[in-house]
């Protein structure tokens, strides 16, 4: 009879328990002091790189990755950032280029329809500078407009044709259904694609009006996974990924900041905050320590750089 062996998933799971590491160098492991999967995560290179090969390591750490979607580990990725204008002068010169792949940028306005313009601005920027493009809209809020984005295109001069079919929107209306954004990505776009993800309201859908306390941990936990998740992936693939999410007052002191402040700002490298000054737009930078303000104006067609209008 075969004995089956029952892994209960807490914190951390012995390497033993994998099944794809032999017992010497489990053994040997254990003499380094490694003995559970997020030690060896957390190990050296030195050490990883003495006792596996290449592809070991790869398989491997998919399968702690599986185990753990929360957690990861740089594996050798080194790619070459790939940027995309914004169209706006001002703020393509604080950006460095534009919106880049090195880190995640996530996008807040007080009102949806001037993210959702200057997400549609990149998405047809970014389409126009790779013949081989695919863009991911995680549409959590179900507000995803495809009249307006050929509306934008018409203005722009690109045909529907040439970009319609690039874009795979993804709908989900379970917080697991979520996650399974990730296997879109990993089984249906090739490694020779350039990737533009759209995270689109991921702070309401993770959002928890319950009165249990445990119910609302576990969603902030799920959002801080899908977070890093995301992360991970901009990095394995080197795409760009726009997370959209909303401004908040905090009426006490009359700050604007995001929404979700505390999960997001360690993972978003970047952080565009808009907000309407009388008849322009303000976009404020956060990069770092760097902070920037740059004044916009807005049309029907998006946001651009701010022009005084003198009337005699």
């Amino acid at each position: 009879m075969v004995k089956e062996t029952v892994m209960v998933y807490s914190y951390d799971v012995e390497l033993k328990d994998l099944g794809i590491i032999s017992d010497d160098k489990i053994k040997a492991l254990e003499e380094e002091n490694i003995r559970t999967c997020m030690q060896l995560l957390f190990a050296p290179n030195d050490i990883i790189e003495k006792y596996f090969g290449e592809s070991e390591r790869e398989k491997i750490f998919l399968k702690i990755e599986e185990l753990f979607p929360a957690v990861y580990r740089f594996r050798e990725i080194v790619n070459e950032p790939v940027t995309v204008k914004t169209s706006i002068t001002e703020l393509d010169k604080i950006l460095g280029g534009g919106i880049s792949s090195s880190n995640i940028t996530e996008v807040c306005s007080e009102k949806r329809h001037i993210r959702a313009l200057f997400a549609y601005n990149i998405i047809l920027n970014f389409i126009q500078l790779f013949e081989k493009t695919v863009i991911v809209y995680n549409d959590s809020n179900k507000m995803f407009r495809p009249e307006k984005l050929c509306e934008l295109a018409h203005y722009m001069g690109i045909e529907e044709n040439l970009f319609l079919e690039k874009i795979l929107v993804f709908k989900p209306y379970t917080v697991f259904q979520q996650f399974e954004v990730f296997e879109l990505l990993e089984k249906n776009i090739g490694s020779d694609f350039r990737i533009l993800f759209v995270i689109d309201g991921i702070g309401d859908f993770f959002k928890s009006t319950t009165k249990r306390k445990d119910i609302a941990f576990y969603n902030l936990r799920m959002l801080e996974s899908f977070i890093l998740r995301a992360n991970y992936f901009s990095i394995k693939y080197n795409m760009i990924v726009l997370l959209l999410n909303n401004l908040i007052k905090d009426f006490k002191t009359n700050v604007i900041e995001p929404q979700f402040n505390s999960i997001t700002e360690e993972v978003a490298g970047t952080r565009i905050l808009f907000y309407e000054e009388g008849s322009f737009v303000k976009a404020k930078v956060i990069i770092g320590e760097n902070v920037k303000e740059v004044r916009l104006t807005i049309t029907d067609y998006g946001l651009s750089d701010a022009v005084d209008r003198k009337f005699g």
